[in-house]
């Protein structure tokens, strides 16, 4: 095998085609119906949010990894994964937790799932979007089956929001790009699915959604007239102004009740925006700073003293005193939520166990700076990369998470870090 980086656009079957063309359409074609079928096998649950028959199969590929040529790019996601299986296991051992405990093999799952998929799609960007395309599919049949009960009651608002969405927008801009849609009217697919999940009263996807559509809007107009720096400030601009803009319309009751009232909600709580709504980080922050190193083991070993901490801390930077932060950083069950995939790293693991979150954040960060380099691919990308960005930063690690953050991990690795004679003619 080789580590040749290919960025090729899909094709589609035409008459007029030579018979060597058609066979080799026909073999792309059962190729990526082949990887798609591979991903969805993530969607038959093994371990909680870290295995899945999908695992299985990477387990049996990996091996093959000893015959690639690895690129710099390739390295980099591996040594994290070990660097922080490490900071786990040290602080599993610390903290009196088990090893068998998901969080502590987390990031073994992840490695896994990268080398599977270095194995299977290479530098391939078709492949590799095949197989994201064949993870969401699986997600799908997750949450449509043994994940069901999680949804709460049924309706097409958390069937959406807490299910569904990202990964039907993944599902969707694959079938676009099989179509040869271009990179423009795959900004529109975006902007009407961001309205979708306004009205359904998931602002967080819309958020991703409209951000994807306006780099790929200011980079195609922009065309390298204007400097990349300045694209993204627009882009900023564009996304500053609907974040200010939102609150005013959520809380109009333009776009629902429920909207309404979970803005209002956190309104009276007086989170900072950066934030983006949640009120787990100064209890995060605080939890960091008491054990930096090597972390509590579980968010569940956290200490008053430091939930005190957390409640002084939050006062300081701006939250209301009155709200009792205690029940928002409990989940239902009592475990305690930190809400975030980064902080839940640190906090749990120690700092060695956030080195890999760091590194999908740049690698996140550089695939939607370099977004041209993807061609047509390019929305599939930048939604991923930027829904990465959110996740590490605001959301909790669910289900096949893991596998999607491999997948940004080789669409980094397919067009940055890689050797001159690798890059694709």
């Amino acid at each position: 095998m080789t580590a040749s980086t290919q960025v090729r656009e899909p094709s589609t079957a035409h008459f007029n085609k030579t018979f060597s063309e058609r066979r080799e359409f026909g073999k792309r074609a059962v190729a990526a119906a082949v990887l798609i079928a591979l991903g969805a096998l993530s969607g038959l649950q093994v371990m909680g949010f870290t295995v899945t028959l999908f695992s299985g199969i990477c387990l049996l590929v990996a091996p093959a990894l000893l015959l690639r040529k690895l690129s710099l790019g390739d390295w980099i996601p591996i040594a994290l994964a070990t660097v922080g299986l490490g900071g786990f296991l040290i602080s599993s051992r610390l903290n009196a937790v088990s090893v068998l405990d998901q969080r502590v093999f987390q990031w073994a799952a992840f490695g896994l799932y990268f080398i599977g998929l270095l194995v299977l799609a290479g530098k391939d960007l078709e492949r590799v979007f095949a197989l994201a395309t064949g993870v969401a599919l699986g997600s799908c049949i997750y949450f449509s089956t043994k994940g069901l009960p999680a949804l709460g009651t049924p309706s097409i608002e958390s069937f959406w929001k807490y299910a569904y969405a990202p990964w039907l927008t993944l599902i969707c801009l694959y079938a676009l790009v099989l179509m040869r849609v271009s990179l423009r009217l795959q900004a529109v697919a975006l902007i009407l699915l961001a309205c979708a999940s306004l009205v359904l009263n998931y602002r967080s996807h819309a958020l991703v959604c409209l951000g994807a559509a306006a780099v790929l809007l200011v980079t195609d107009f922009a065309r390298g007239r204007i400097a990349r720096w300045l694209q993204f400030a627009f882009v900023g601009v564009a996304v500053a102004a609907f974040g200010s803009l939102l609150p005013a319309v959520a809380k109009s009751g333009v776009l629902g009740a429920a909207i309404q009232e979970k803005t209002e909600l956190q309104d009276s709580a007086g989170v900072p925006s950066i934030l983006a709504g949640r009120t787990e980080s100064p209890l995060s922050v605080s939890a960091i700073i008491e054990k930096p190193w090597f972390g509590w083991g579980s968010a569940n070993n956290i200490t008053n003293d430091v939930f005190d901490r957390g409640e002084r801390f939050a006062a300081r930077i701006g939250f209301d005193s009155s709200i009792d932060l205690n029940i928002n950083w409990h989940l239902p069950n009592g475990d305690v939520s930190l809400h975030s995939t980064f902080f839940n790293a640190w906090a749990e693991g120690g700092v060695f166990a956030a080195l890999l979150p760091i590194g999908l954040l740049c690698a996140a960060f550089a695939v939607v700076w370099n977004s041209p380099r993807y061609g047509l691919w390019g929305a599939m990308a930048v939604v991923i990369a930027i829904q990465a960005i959110w996740d590490l930063l605001f959301s909790p690690t669910s289900y096949n998470i893991l596998p999607i953050f491999a997948v940004l991990a080789v669409v980094f690795a397919s067009v940055h870090l890689v050797d001159r004679t690798d890059r694709a003619a």
